[in-house]
């Protein structure tokens, strides 16, 4: 069993807010030749999209784009991603500021960032014109109603912090407010190329959407 296989299994096995989907992440990105992953935070889930990068057999180059708003210790990935020869490109700043070259695109967009309707329907907009085949967010469920700004465990979880969230991100506060199938149903509600795959509700919940067009 080789070192990328044996971290994969690792993640898979020990319990987390996303174990129980790396598995679906790693047989979608098996399906891909390149993978953008927005919310990198403890490095989970880039390791099940690399195996599936490395287990799709077709001989076209492979690539990952790894981005997040803090900068996340991705040195024990790039080791393994060399191994492998999966190219890596990453970009530690706001997601809706990256800029993407003309023509640029990637076979599948993981989204798992801040959970809460307005950024969700920006990022929809944004990198749906850069997906090629699926679309793929995390925490639809917990957060599918209400943004997670109101949980205690969410991020920038002190309900108090809503209004210098808004005055930072400039999205309103009842964009902060309101969850995550809101914004999902617009996308699809204004773009019939898009549909829905897949819903898990299991481990915080999975949405899939699939570009048909």
């Amino acid at each position: 069993m080789d070192i990328l296989e044996t971290k994969f299994l690792h993640l898979c096995n020990h319990r987390s807010d996303i174990n129980e989907h790396l598995p679906t992440l790693k047989d979608y990105a098996q399906e891909c030749s390149s993978a953008f992953e927005t919310g990198v935070r403890g490095v989970v889930s880039s390791y099940a999209l690399l195996y599936g990068l490395v287990k799709n057999t077709s001989p076209t180059n492979k690539q990952i784009f790894l981005n997040d708003i803090e900068k996340c210790d991705i040195d024990e990935f790039l080791k393994i991603a060399e191994l492998n020869s999966i190219s890596v490109k990453y970009e530690w700043r706001n997601n809706l500021e990256l800029d993407f070259l003309e023509g640029e695109s990637y076979d599948l967009t993981f989204i798992d960032t801040w959970h809460v309707y307005g950024q969700l329907k920006r990022e929809l907009a944004k990198f749906s014109k850069i997906t090629n085949k699926y679309i793929i967010m995390h925490d639809t469920e917990i957060d599918g109603i209400y943004g997670e700004t109101l949980r205690n465990t969410g991020m920038r979880y002190n309900v108090h912090e809503i209004d210098i969230l808004a005055s930072i991100t400039k999205i309103p506060r009842d964009e902060i407010v309101k969850g995550l199938i809101p914004a999902i149903a617009e996308f699809l509600n204004a773009n019939s190329n898009w549909i829905v795959e897949k819903h898990y509700k299991n481990n915080n919940g999975l949405t899939i959407l699939k570009r048909i067009a």
